[in-house]
């Protein structure tokens, strides 16, 4: 696998998307992306948006914004010793022009393995060695907090097993915050439950620019076509459901850019009014 990476400017802000690797999606599996769709529904989407039934390669877009005081990540990734498909994102950095040791801050938007395990290594020694890793206090006691037995009775309990191991191994470089802080100036975090229920997003501001790192409030850009379809996984469905309406408004009425981190690489787009919606447009230099 190849690192890839996307650099863009946010007005006085250098940003760079970096692919953290991809994550194959059988037919089995992909379907439950989309809970609440029907079949016929679902089949149509998928034509419109070119994506076979049988396969999706699920992207895995990481975020770094360089303030010029800060180097900021929006989460880590999910790192390669335990899912091979993953990993890439500090060869993206190097790619990029930057090292581990340039970052100054790790935003974790949520628990999940995908977005906060890339920054510790197989020993436990941390990748970033320098940087403060931020996260909502919430969602940092619930996932450290799950005993072995709840774990036990849950999907995927190995990937949560070793998420929680993750966190725990991150809790010396670890300052816990409320949503709605400001992380640096012109980054912000915006509270997102729904996904998990203490998930955030993170909104970054330079000039009259405005960007959006959306994380896992919707997968795909078909979830802002349907906002009412949402992975089967997401804790609190009907929750997620109003954050999502509430983030795609506020993205389409200030003209803000979008980043998902599992839209297609390089996970950058406008949300634009369409009828009683929205439809997503890809960001073009």
């Amino acid at each position: 696998m190849t690192a890839r990476t996307y650099p863009f400017d946010l007005g006085q802000f250098k940003c760079v998307s970096i692919s953290d690797g991809i994550q194959p999606i059988d037919a089995e599996l992909l379907p439950s992306f989309f809970a609440g769709s029907s079949d016929e529904e679902l089949a149509l989407a998928f034509k419109s948006h070119g994506i076979s039934p049988d396969h999706y390669e699920l992207q895995c877009n990481c975020l770094l914004i360089d303030t010029g005081d800060a180097r900021i990540l929006i989460d880590s990734g999910g790192g390669s010793f335990f899912d091979p498909h993953l990993g890439l994102l500090g060869p993206g950095l190097e790619s990029a022009g930057y090292s581990p040791g340039d970052i100054d801050i790790v935003v974790l938007t949520h628990g999940h393995r995908d977005h906060v395990c890339g920054g510790v290594a197989q020993d436990d020694s941390m990748i970033f060695p320098k940087a403060k890793h931020v996260m909502v206090r919430g969602e940092w006691e619930y996932w450290v907090n799950l005993g072995d037995e709840e774990i036990r009775v849950m999907a995927h309990a190995e990937d949560i097993r070793f998420a929680r191991h993750c966190l725990k191994a991150i809790a010396p470089q670890l300052e816990l915050i409320d949503a709605g802080e400001e992380i640096a100036p012109g980054v912000r975090t915006l509270a997102t439950p729904g996904h998990t229920r203490n998930h955030i997003s993170v909104e970054v501001t330079s000039g009259d620019k405005l960007l959006i790192c959306v994380a896992d409030t919707m997968d795909l850009p078909i979830h802002i076509e349907n906002t009412t379809w949402h992975p089967a996984w997401d804790e609190l469905p009907e929750r997620g459901i109003e954050t999502r309406r509430v983030l795609l408004r506020r993205a389409a009425e200030r003209n803000a850019l979008i980043h998902g981190f599992h839209f297609p690489f390089p996970g950058l787009g406008y949300v634009r009014e369409d009828g009683d919606g929205w439809r997503f447009e890809p960001f073009s230099k």
